[in-house]
């Protein structure tokens, strides 16, 4: 008889997806709580991920200094990495992730893969109010709160988004 489960566990196993997680920098830690709380949380998922077998890397992590001149932009060589990825998730919390972010949302083949993450305490702010506008194109944008932030809420969220992706690539698309 045909085991449906575990076929399904076989072929998600076997589907591993690219992912890159931009968010601020994670070194030096910093005194601000919602910096802080992002620096943590982008540690704990890209561990928990590579933990599930997936490929995951930070921005800084993709950056090769070694190109030619005319290659050794670092936003240019993310964006690079961005195209070939399955998924982008950015924990917009830092000027850096806030010029990822607008990177992304400037074309549709990346807004479609992106999943924002902003604090709701700046859901007025510019930012958070055009990347929630941006789900009219594909991409997610969810509003977290700093306690949920901390108490790991948002890692189960982001897992959430990342094994739907991981279903779609795997039996849809």
């Amino acid at each position: 008889m045909i085991d449906v489960k575990a076929l399904t566990d076989k072929q998600l196993k076997e589907t591993q997806l690219e992912i890159l997680v931009f968010g601020p920098a994670v070194d030096p830690p910093s005194t601000d709580p919602y910096v802080a709380s992002f620096q943590a949380k982008r540690r704990e998922i890209k561990q928990r991920l590579i933990d599930e077998g997936h490929s995951v890397a930070f921005g800084e992590d993709i950056f090769d200094p070694t190109l030619p001149a005319h290659l050794a932009d670092p936003l240019l060589q993310e964006i690079v990495a961005m195209k070939a990825a399955d998924l982008i998730i950015i924990l917009v919390g830092s000027p850096g992730a806030i010029a990822e972010a607008k990177t992304i949302t400037s074309s549709r083949d990346l807004c479609q893969k992106a999943a924002f993450y902003c604090f709701d305490d700046h859901k007025a702010g510019l930012v958070a109010q055009h990347l929630q506008f941006m789900s009219k194109y594909g991409s997610t944008c969810s509003l977290v709160s700093l306690p949920a932030v901390q108490a790991c809420h948002l890692t189960t969220t982001v897992l959430a988004h990342v094994r739907a992706v991981q279903i779609g690539k795997a039996f849809l698309f």
